[in-house]
């Protein structure tokens, strides 16, 4: 399990409301949210349990 607060930049997320695409662009605290932007550009703010991970731009060795 991912460390909710320590995922990388640039992680591609799905929406569970919508099923929408969206990608990391910043971790928000206190309570912790992701600032997030979707294709078209729009900027959405989500807590750690509307989305779910899908791909991570951080490389396992």
């Amino acid at each position: 399990m991912d460390i909710l607060t320590q995922i990388s930049i640039g992680t591609k997320f799905k929406v569970k409301a919508s099923d929408e695409i969206v990608t990391l662009e910043e971790i928000c605290f206190f309570p912790t949210r992701y600032k997030t932007t979707n294709e078209s550009g729009k900027i959405n703010y989500y807590r750690t349990h509307e989305v779910d991970i899908l791909e991570s731009t951080e490389k396992s060795d």
